[in-house]
């Protein structure tokens, strides 16, 4: 019996930019937006690569993290839309579940 998921599915990036504003735990992102999704989006950096990065810093890598993704945020050229999606994915963690899925969780929900 398959399962049924109540997930919010984001099939475009309107679609998935009103899921991130409403702040649902879960989001599923299917088909060909997952693949735009991954060509077009800066991800987060993933749990060890964000603890390889705080022991570099010390603790202080969040503080620094932030200042210069937001630098680098005012100078990019990419959509008004784009960014607020690239800056909202930072609250979530990514899990690929196959090839044409990916399940965004927030990241608040592992505390």
């Amino acid at each position: 019996m398959a399962e049924q998921c109540d997930y919010p599915v984001a099939d475009n990036a309107e679609e998935l930019l009103a899921a991130l504003k409403r702040k649902n735990d879960y989001i599923l992102v299917k088909g060909g937006f997952k693949k735009e999704l991954e060509e077009n989006t800066q991800f987060p950096l993933t749990e060890k690569e964000q603890m390889g990065f705080n022991i570099g810093f010390r603790g202080f890598a969040g503080i620094f993290g932030e200042v210069f993704y937001q630098i680098g945020n005012l100078f990019s050229d990419k959509s008004k839309q784009q960014k607020t999606i690239e800056s909202k994915l930072r609250k979530y963690k990514l899990t690929y579940l196959n090839d044409n899925e990916l399940l965004l969780h927030l990241r608040q929900l592992d505390y």
